[in-house]
């Protein structure tokens, strides 16, 4: 299995942060984690249709969801997906946990100068 490449992670106070490549197959191992994980059902398809939604389609769109336990909000943009997850440090680090098993962090191809 070839893993898929997450740019940026971070957290700041309860949420936590994601960069991805606008990918569909981001977008169904995400759709997937939240299920075996959160037993969260996500929108995979348009509501008021009965088809699959293609993220390569959205641009400059948020979707989000809330739970009384957390708050997950998609951010697409052209190229990247940016997602937050709002929830308690034990949830994230949960989706961590699984989310590595999918996907990795390219190397850092800049050298640093010393002086």
């Amino acid at each position: 299995m070839v893993k898929l490449k997450l740019y940026g992670i971070g957290n700041e106070d309860n949420f936590s942060y994601y960069l991805f490549d606008k990918k569909q197959e981001i977008f169904d191992i995400l759709i997937k984690l939240f299920l075996l994980e959160f037993d969260i059902y996500w929108l995979s398809h348009s509501s008021n249709e009965n088809k699959r939604i293609n993220i390569e389609k959205y641009t400059d769109v948020h979707k989000s969801y809330v739970s009384e336990k957390l708050r997950i909000d998609f951010f697409y943009g052209k190229e990247r997906i940016y997602l937050t997850l709002n929830c308690p440090l034990n949830l994230r680090m949960k989706f961590n946990e699984a989310l590595f098993k999918y996907v990795v962090m390219p190397k850092n191809k800049f050298k640093i100068k010393k002086k």
